[in-house]
């Protein structure tokens, strides 16, 4: 029962981490100093506890009764935490405000609330093992041994608790759900505890004065030698020693190793949360293996010190077979995706791939490693009646050489040696201590055959060249391939790397491709360029400045090529503030000069090595404009840049009429999660308008109230220089040309997205959402937003003035305006090159496509002789509505009858779609003026297609404009 209570222990203390690391990382940014400070904090907090419970756990008398009552205040101040959390953020912010150019100062106070939230909490958790050790000393001939199983099984533990918080408790319920819930759990377990410990009432006899001073005299009897140890055996007391120097040089290289594999694998798998928390599990299984193997009774650990040798060598080279073959990995994860199909299962089989992957590569070392702390643990139980003292000074030691590792290898050795590197001198590491431990204990052959691996490790230190990065930059997470596959380390003949470097948070690239265009990769996924996303970066930057020509204060976060925020200095600005949390982004940045004129030089420009978050939430600073300009949403802590509440930050930031121009990929996301970043975005900003950047790009613009948006303010862009030449860059040559980029004005945009869920900071949607439909959804656009466009299908709810004059484009100005960059419709696209090149007429599907560049070119309605009466009396209506003026009110009526006469319509079986009737009808009635009918029309279509997309998207329209009351409109269940 006890060692199950302590699985449960493990999985809330899993749980906990992970929820109060996302927390934490809302609260002080995702600045990798800002995580690299919680983490030391919670590991800290666990020594802090081992150290202090230790003194006493040999010595109390209800060792379960404590443990109960440790197990219910840990439970207890976690439903409290969310009073704690946002009392943190007021002192967050009242004291930050004062010190925000203060990076040490800020890191500092980070530090001080950090202590503040998680110091209690995990001073008890690290109680929890040495309090069951001094139980089983008093209970059990094995306690040694049955700590080892305790300290697994809690791992175990810990292993399911990443997995239901990460895949399960998080993504379906949400962060106060899992608090919640995992609260209850400790609740729980700390009263059947005492339950259990109530149930055998009395002192323990090993507990009373008389035991407890036997437990002091063997002490004295093992110091003074009277133990009958073999003559060669060390002293108990130098054992202990010298336990605590390997477990601590273990902690380290285990918890380097963490940090390493992970970065290292999410370059294969990509940096989303899936793939995290999958490799924290495998760490951990890992662990939890080694150390089973250790608590098993079959394990007679005859020869400690060979065993321990063994375990650090086998590690070692372990990780020096991985690094000579990481190229092959890489490959082998290449095949393995391109065999999958892009479907929720080959999803699901790629996530097994990933965690059995994660396993050889990462949890083999980590079985090896995370089996030392148990063997001395064994080890040092048979030296001392006083067990739970060592077992919580060894956690103490090991915790705190975690910490070590976490600052070694994220601060010292990737930004100075590389990734690739790293690992090998932690493999050295490893190497050291068992050399040193087989020289101390005079084991000369253990010594030499560790020399030799240490040898080996160096031979694999010297090669390798470059293959390790270009292998590490491809993005093979995501590069949608078919068979056969390329070499990877055929993009070394192809590319050019100038700039690659390994920092604490991210690998950054910079890469010449064939083209001799210029690639920004950021953990292996390409963020900018200098041309091909050309477009979309001068766009963000220039949109919201043409639409707020006056503005003075920008603020632009996320800074990837410099080109968004360097385009923005053409115009008379007072101050460009950016926010970018990755340094290796600030350098790689300046290779991009020649196309951001050198944002970064500029003294107009203030620079933040800090979260926007942060930097927005301190700054008392007010901004006529705010460019956001994340990465994409599946990213690890970039849906919180999607969030209602970082919106609702954003808005308050901004000066009245001031604007946020947010960009949005459209390729690599469902239908679900893109209306999930456009309704959130659109309850913050009513009103908002969706621009079309090129590629599979979006870009939104926002603010609280509604801005002019004509021809006349599009042209106060050409009365500039440098506005004129980056607009003209990208083929907008003229007002007209920028009005024929926008895909939905703010007459139309707010009402794309359907009803639903919004993206908030403690139920992180689209976080898991975007993950998965990265996958599935490769190499496919968003579907429903080409419905909603305003220059084909919604053409007839656009502006009148956007419609004349887009219609009155020629050729030459499409061919420049989509010819380069294509556009995010590929329906729009298809017809312009077929209109550019004469070819319309020889495509029947172009030729029905409503479009506002058709031009002198009928529409063709399609029209099968064989059809039904009533879809041949349709389609002349569509005829009569697309290609004749006159006849129009005619044609509506004509709709509206057939309409209002259907009696037992089925969408399913009916073979033509009364939804898309009734909002052509609909439309063309409101441009005609007849709000009442168009009403009439709307109405009686959700009723006969209570399901069709398009009329609840009329139907947001229509109630925006007064037309209808919302209990007017069926919603859809």
């Amino acid at each position: 029962m006890i060692l199950f209570l302590f699985f449960c222990s493990g999985a809330t203390a899993l749980v906990y981490e992970v929820l109060w690391s996302k927390y934490l990382s809302l609260l002080f940014g995702s600045t990798i100093q800002a995580q690299t400070v919680v983490l030391a904090v919670f590991m800290g907090g666990l020594a802090l506890g081992n150290k202090v419970f230790s003194r006493r756990a040999d010595n109390v008398c209800r060792s379960l009764a404590i443990y109960g009552g440790i197990e219910i205040a840990v439970g207890l101040y976690a439903i409290c935490f969310p009073f704690l959390y946002n009392l943190a953020g007021a002192i967050f912010v009242f004291a930050g405000k004062k010190i925000l150019a203060h990076g040490a100062w800020l890191l500092c106070l980070k530090g001080a609330l950090s202590v503040g939230l998680l110091g209690a909490p995990t001073i008890l958790m690290g109680g929890t093992l040495p309090i069951l050790a001094g139980w089983l000393q008093k209970h059990d001939t094995q306690a040694g041994r049955r700590a080892t199983r305790f300290y697994s099984t809690n791992s175990l533990g810990a292993v399911s608790g990443a997995g239901l918080a990460a895949f399960f408790l998080v993504p379906n319920f949400g962060m106060p759900f899992a608090m919640t819930a995992a609260a209850l759990a400790n609740v729980a377990v700390g009263l059947v505890a005492m339950a259990v410990a109530c149930k055998g009432a009395g002192p323990l006899p090993a507990a009373s004065p008389k035991s407890r001073a036997a437990g002091r005299e063997s002490e004295k009897a093992l110091r003074a030698g009277r133990d009958r140890r073999p003559a060669n055996e060390p002293p108990p007391d130098a054992i202990m020693r010298w336990a605590c120097v390997v477990v601590a040089l273990v902690g380290a290289v285990s918890m380097g190793l963490e940090i390493l594999a992970s970065r290292c694998l999410a370059l294969i798998f990509g940096s989303s949360l899936q793939a995290f928390a999958i490799v924290l599990m495998a760490f951990i299984l890992g662990i939890a293996a080694g150390s089973a193997m250790i608590a098993s009774p079959q394990f007679r650990g005859s020869s400690w010190k060979g065993t321990t040798v063994f375990l650090l060598v086998g590690a070692a080279v372990f990780l020096g077979v991985v690094v000579l073959n990481f190229v092959n990995l890489v490959e082998i994860y290449r095949h393995v995706r391109v065999g999958l199909s892009a479907t929720l299962m080959g999803w699901r089989i790629l996530l097994v791939f990933t965690s059995l992957m994660s396993l050889c590569v990462l949890g083999l070392p980590a079985a090896a490693l995370g089996a030392v702390l148990p063997l001395w643990i064994r080890i040092v139980s048979e030296s001392s009646n006083l067990l739970g003292e060592r077992v919580g000074r060894l956690l103490a030691w090991n915790t705190l050489g975690a910490v070590a590792g976490v600052l070694l290898a994220g601060f010292g050795l990737m930004p100075w040696i590389g990734l690739r590197a790293s690992f090998t001198a932690l493999a050295l590491v490893a190497i050291a201590a068992a050399i040193v431990t087989a020289l101390a204990t005079r084991q000369r052959i253990a010594a030499a055959f560790g020399a030799l691996a240490g040898i080996f490790l160096l031979f694999v230190a010297a090669t390798g060249g470059n293959a390790w990065q270009y292998a590490l930059t491809a993005g093979v997470f995501r590069v949608h391939e078919t068979p056969p596959l390329v070499p990877i380390l055929e993009r070394a003949k192809e590319t050019h790397l100038l700039f690659y470097q390994d920092a604490a948070d991210a690998t950054v690239s910079v890469e010449r491709d064939p083209d001799s265009d210029l690639v920004l990769r950021i953990n292996g996924k390409a963020d900018a360029s200098s041309h091909g996303d050309l477009s979309t970066q001068i766009l963000l930057g220039q949109l919201p400045l043409i639409m707020n020509p006056r503005a003075k204060d920008v603020f632009c976060f996320g800074l990837g090529s410099g080109i968004s925020a360097g385009t923005t200095l053409g115009w008379p600005i007072g101050k460009l503030t950016i926010a970018e949390n990755c340094r290796p982004v600030l350098r790689a940045a300046r290779l991009f000069a020649a196309w951001n004129d050198g944002v970064l030089t500029n003294n107009r420009v203030h620079v933040y090595n800090e979260d926007a978050r942060t930097v927005l939430k301190l700054s008392p600073q007010k901004y006529d404009v705010i460019i956001a300009e994340p990465s994409n949403p599946w990213m690890v802590n970039v849906g919180s840049v999607f969030s209602l509440e970082f919106y609702r930050l954003a808005a308050s930031r901004l000066k009245s009429g001031g604007v946020m121009a947010q960009w949005l990929q459209t390729y690599e996301l469902d239908d679900s999660a893109f209306d999930l970043v456009l309704r959130t975005f659109a309850a913050v900003f009513p009103s908002m308008e969706i621009w079309d950047a090129g590629g599979g790009d979006i870009i939104l613009l926002g603010s609280e109230k509604p801005w002019p948006s004509t021809l006349s303010v599009y042209g106060r862009a050409f009365d500039s220089a440098r506005p004129r030449r980056d607009l003209e860059s990208i083929g907008l040559a003229s007002p007209a040309a920028i009005l024929a980029r926008q895909l939905a004005s703010q007459q139309t945009a707010f009402a794309i997205p359907d009803s639903g869920p919004l993206e908030r900071d403690d139920f992180p949607r689209l976080e898991y959402a975007a993950a998965r439909a990265m996958f599935i959804e490769a190499g496919r656009q968003v579907g429903r937003l080409q419905r909603f466009d305003e220059r084909t299908w919604q053409m007839h709810v656009a502006p009148a003035d956007k419609d004349r004059a887009l219609a009155r484009l020629d050729d030459t100005d499409l061919g420049r305006i989509f010819g380069e960059f294509s556009s995010v419709d590929p329906g729009l696209q298809q017809f312009v090159r077929a209109r550019v090149q004469g070819s319309l007429s020889s495509d029947p599907q172009l030729q029905s496509l409503p479009c506002v560049f058709r031009g002198t070119n009928q529409t063709a309605v399609f029209n099968p002789p064989d059809a039904p009466q009533v879809f041949q009396r349709l389609a002349a209506a569509d005829a009569k509505l697309e290609n004749s003026g006159a006849d129009q009110p005619q044609a509506v009526g004509e709709i509206k009858n057939i309409l209002d006469s259907m009696q037992d319509y089925n969408a399913s079986t009916a073979g033509w779609s009364a939804g898309y009737y009734a909002a052509l009808a609909a439309e063309a009635s409101l441009r005609l003026g007849n709000d009442t009918q168009a009403r009439q029309i709307l109405v009686r279509g959700l009723q006969l297609d209570p399901d069709s997309g398009e009329l609840h998207y009329l139907s947001r329209i229509f109630i925006r404009r007064g037309i209808i009351r919302p209990p007017q409109a069926p919603q859809v269940q």
